[in-house]
């Protein structure tokens, strides 16, 4: 600290990369200074007539240098990715390899829940983190599927592919603020990640936490309990399993598969494990499921429900509401009339400072009113805005046709939404995008035109497009580029609005009525 305290220092990425970047960085003060004495001694003993100045080196100001993590390429979209890896491939490979600490409060690269972790550094209280953006299999490029909705201090998972527990590492995510986990469908590349998460999050859970909920299609109960049961796993957080019973098989052209092993939600409560409690979940007579409501900041509370979409197994896609909240304060409107009456809310109050007043102005409802010392009269009604709509956040599992999601994800502020293949001629495609959209929907999965289509029919403010094949890595911008002009032009939304995921991506999700760009902030 002392060597290098004139000095600059910026740093990004994970621990262990820091880790050693810090120590390469440290050493070379000790270095120069061992050269420097090398070099005295030498000078020395050749001139003994003329003495070695050593504070001429010691007075001399130390070398400013900047310490960069590698920039990532810029996204398809224009948006600076927030990532939390290095540039190069041997840091990530030591960033991958790190170990995982028990503690808190270092980010996502700890299992953790303590203060400062998960902390992605955008300032909105809800975002979503991309923490796996590839179809099929992970590969260096591009992780199996899943996605974390940060709520407040809680994170909220959607799919867990595998090779989930490194990317929650990579993106600053603490496992052990999982609280809810939501799965779309059965196929592996959605799922396989699952019984080892569960094991992660064990390490940084609070034993005396309330049980994770964890939804998904019938039959997620058995899987889960016959790979613990055979992997003899003991580590595990409390937890209780909710399986969506009946979801429809959509597929025509795909025979239905073979029915699941339910298993009753009945077991016993123990220290760890699966506890008591599952629910048997049917869906209304709209065809959708009502899945839970839950306190959330300001708004009082958030409720997620769940529709099927079509695809080649049963599959269903999420929608979390956020509930109406009052509206805001026009301080422009008060603040005038507390400053006329300063002195006399300091005598007759005894409030020193008139801006204090404003929380009691907030809670005034639309009917009430607050009389200031020289009558000044100030009415709810006037004074705050109107009721301001909750934000809707729709991620769709894999899907060729999304319509019967149509009714609960209207309106949606960021709709999620896969773009497996896509028809690039710029790029060698050939035989058209008629054909392809068709070759793609027979095995269950959607074109980002297909995606835009579906964004303009839910009247969708932005579009996430995910679960890319592996054949169009992040770090080709060109490629990336022209996905997403493809979706925007067919959603009908400006090019900003439509984002083409990759692995670490940060997206804050603001009010509707704020203006603010859904444009990430630089890595902490």
């Amino acid at each position: 600290r002392a060597a290098g305290g004139s000095r600059s220092l910026r740093v990004s990425g994970t621990k262990a990369e820091l880790a050693a970047r810090l120590q390469e960085y440290a050493a070379k003060p000790a270095a120069a200074a061992a050269s420097a004495a090398a070099s005295g001694s030498a000078a020395a003993s050749s001139s003994a007539t003329q003495p070695h100045d050593s504070s001429a080196a010691a007075a001399a100001p130390p070398r400013r240098r900047t310490l960069q993590g590698g920039a990532a390429a810029p996204s398809s979209h224009g948006l600076a990715p927030l990532t939390a890896s290095g540039g190069s491939r041997e840091a990530q490979a030591a960033a991958d390899a790190a170990p995982v600490s028990g503690g808190g409060g270092g980010g996502g690269v700890d299992a953790g829940g303590g203060a400062g972790g998960g902390n992605t550094g955008t300032g909105a209280d809800m975002e979503v983190v991309v923490l796996g953006s590839g179809a099929c299999n992970p590969s260096p490029t591009r992780s199996a599927s899943s996605l974390a909705l940060r709520l407040l201090n809680s994170y909220w998972l959607f799919d867990v592919g595998e090779g989930t527990q490194v990317q929650l590492q990579r993106c600053f995510v603490a496992p052990g603020r999982i609280d809810r986990i939501f799965v779309t469908h059965a196929h592996g590349d959605h799922c396989f990640g699952l019984p080892g998460l569960l094991c992660l999050i064990a390490r940084g859970r609070d034993r005396d936490a309330p049980p994770m909920d964890i939804y998904g299609p019938a039959g997620l109960r058995a899987f889960l309990r016959v790979t613990l049961r055979f992997s003899g796993t003991k580590m595990l957080p409390r937890f209780v399993v909710h399986e969506l019973h009946d979801i429809p098989n959509l597929h025509s052209s795909r025979p239905p598969p073979p029915p699941l092993a339910v298993a009753p939600g009945d077991v016993r409560s123990s220290d760890a494990g699966e506890q008591p409690g599952g629910l048997d979940l049917r869906p209304r007579p709209d065809g959708c499921w009502e899945l839970l409501t839950t306190a959330f900041g300001e708004s009082g509370s958030v409720t997620v429900r769940a529709a099927p979409v079509r695809h080649t197994v049963p599959t269903v896609g999420y929608v979390v509401e956020e509930a109406s909240k009052r509206g805001r304060l026009k301080p422009e409107l008060v603040l005038p009339l507390l400053q006329r009456n300063k002195q006399a809310l300091a005598d007759e109050w005894g409030v020193r400072d008139p801006r204090s007043v404003l929380k009691k102005v907030a809670a005034l409802g639309a009917e009430e009113e607050l009389v200031l010392p020289d009558g000044a009269v100030i009415r709810g009604s006037d004074a705050v805005g109107g009721t301001r709509r909750g934000r809707k956040i729709a991620v769709l599992g894999d899907c060729c046709d999304a319509s019967p999601c149509s009714g609960i994800a209207a309106g949606c502020d960021l709709l999620v939404h896969e773009a497996t293949n896509a028809y690039l001629p710029q790029y060698g495609d050939s035989g058209g995008l008629a054909r392809l959209q068709r070759e793609t929907a027979a095995h269950g999965h959607s074109t980002p035109q297909m995606a835009g289509a579906v964004a303009r029919r839910f009247g969708a403010r932005a579009l996430l497009l995910t679960h890319f094949s592996q054949r169009y890595p992040p770090d080709a911008v060109g490629m990336m580029r022209a996905i997403a002009a493809a979706a925007a032009a067919e959603a009908e939304l400006p090019p900003e609005q439509v984002v083409a995921a990759r692995d670490t991506l940060v997206l804050p999700i603001w009010q509707p009525d704020r203006t603010k760009a859904m444009r990430p902030a630089s890595p902490p």
